[in-house]
């Protein structure tokens, strides 16, 4: 049947187009849907700010993918969680704002607490039944979703760790609360009631009820949880003490996230990425990378680092605390003025070939080759890792051999030293994709003058010239001209990295 309810806005508008199509679709097709959870902040969700969570009517699965398919949709997944049954993640690029869309695709509805989500909740036919329409989106009726709406507000109270994130929401929780708890949708709720979810009874539904709307004090509200939780576990998918065990795993693995200045920990459905931006002296990679960081993070996993300039690792630590008294003692082979002899006359003059430069060189290869081996251990967990350069296999580029093509003049030490930087590179993978930028000299010139901190005109002009031809084994290279407005290369280079996404 169909019920009225309130609702969460008038005449929509800004919606996000694929979303706008996704629902077209879905309405044209028959397909048996409803946006089942948080109407109270549709507008939101519709505008692409928050997931799309759509409970779908098992029989139409299939017709409902192909919608997706059809409209450029791809799976994510959650990576390192083990997957939920009967629910999916699909991303889509949004071309005309550049923004992703998110579908959280429900076949049944398993819910419960934040994290462990340990309850199937029988009630699909229920809630794409009794249903109203927001515009053009299918919701459920307002008792319909006021049942499903106290059942997970309550069983959240039930560990610290869930009272905790229950906690954090406060804000919205109150909103949803003024929106949906009304005397009209708790008539119809306590109808629907016993139909659908018999095992809740109409006294500790209605307790529960109060106790949110008020609110009742915590205590009160975590005893109500607990007798709630009672009622339902019939319904659980786990017991108890392994559910407790996935909340705390997974609440461990979000804060590791989060301190590592991710939200989302969703994984594309191919598989995480090693994407590498390269380009000469001012060409924007930094801004660049900033503006795809940004955007992935938002939906995905991501890390950025900088293969150029790496981090040390426990081999090199000790011998880096030594590298300022080195510099100060023997000034004239410190690497930069090794690498600024390569640009007499443009051309590298190879017979400059100081031991310590074969070291810190040899030194160097090792760091990049070891960020880069655990960044293609994070992509082969889910992660997108975006990287500030990478090595080339061009002679000469700066983030390439250092060694290659000069003259063995420490023999045998430096024969070994060359070959070694060889081998470490040549342990290092090509990246899943390069974003390689180009701008004219001149451009590239007074975008260094422009900088706070300015580079040596030869020294931009010699960079300038290798990075025109840079190589990167069997990478695929996408080249993004940066001599034109900012958000024509951004959207250039986002379409790129959703294309090998």
């Amino acid at each position: 049947m169909a019920a009225s309810g309130p609702t969460p806005m008038g005449e929509r508008h800004n919606v996000l187009p694929k979303i706008h199509e996704l629902i077209e679709r879905v309405n044209d097709a028959g397909i048996r849907y409803c946006h089942w959870k948080s109407n109270w902040n549709l507008p939101r969700t519709l505008e692409g700010e928050t997931d799309l969570d759509l409970l779908i009517h098992r029989r139409d699965a299939h017709r409902f993918r192909d919608v997706l398919r059809d409209l450029g949709f791809a799976p994510a997944v959650e990576a390192g969680s083990q997957v939920l049954p009967a629910v999916e993640h699909y991303h889509a690029l949004d071309e005309a704002t550049d923004r992703i869309a998110h579908v959280h695709a429900y076949y049944r509805v398993i819910s419960g607490e934040s994290l462990a989500k340990n309850y199937h909740f029988p009630v699909e036919e229920m809630l794409l039944t009794n249903t109203r329409q927001e515009g053009r989106v299918v919701v459920p009726s307002a008792g319909a979703e006021l049942i499903v709406f106290v059942l997970r507000m309550l069983v959240k109270h039930t560990t610290p760790i869930e009272l905790g994130l229950f906690v954090r929401g406060w804000e919205s929780f109150r909103r949803e609360v003024d929106w949906l708890m009304t005397p009209g949708a708790r008539d119809e709720a306590l109808s629907l009631l016993p139909v659908w979810l018999p095992q809740v009874s109409t006294p500790v539904f209605i307790a529960a009820y109060d106790a949110l709307r008020q609110p009742a004090p915590t205590a009160r509200r975590i005893v109500l949880g607990v007798r709630v939780r009672a009622r339902l576990r019939g319904l659980t998918r786990h017991h108890p003490t392994r559910a407790r065990l996935t909340e705390i795993q997974k609440f461990t693995t979000r804060t590791a996230h989060r301190l590592g200045g991710t939200k989302k920990k969703l994984a594309p459905g191919g598989g995480g990425l090693v994407i590498a931006v390269v380009g000469p002296e001012a060409s924007g990679k930094s801004t660049l990378l900033s503006e795809i960081e940004r955007w992935l993070g938002a939906y995905y996993t991501v890390r950025r680092i900088h293969a150029g300039k790496p981090p040390a690792t426990a081999l090199t630590a000790v011998p880096h605390l030594l590298l300022p008294m080195l510099r100060a003692l023997i000034p004239d082979q410190r690497s930069t003025r090794v690498i600024a002899g390569d640009q007499t006359g443009g051309q590298p003059d190879r017979d400059r070939y100081p031991l310590t430069f074969a070291v810190r060189s040899v030194m160097l290869a090792h760091e990049r080759r070891d960020v880069l081996s655990r960044a293609f251990a994070r992509a082969s967990n889910g992660t997108i890792v975006l990287c500030d350069r990478y090595p080339s296999s061009t002679v000469g580029s700066s983030e390439g051999a250092q060694l290659a093509g000069r003259p063995t003049a420490h023999v045998p030490v430096g024969r070994w030293l060359r070959a070694l930087e060889a081998r470490i590179y040549a342990d290092i993978a090509a990246p899943d994709l390069v974003i390689h930028l180009t701008a004219p000299l001149d451009v590239t010139l007074a975008r260094n003058a422009a900088r706070s901190k300015t580079e040596p005109e030869d020294y931009v002009r010699w960079r300038h010239s290798l990075a025109e031809n840079l190589e990167f084994g069997r990478a695929p290279v996408h080249k993004v001209d940066t001599d034109r407005p900012l958000d024509d290369v951004i959207r250039d280079a986002k379409q790129a990295i959703w294309d090998a996404l």
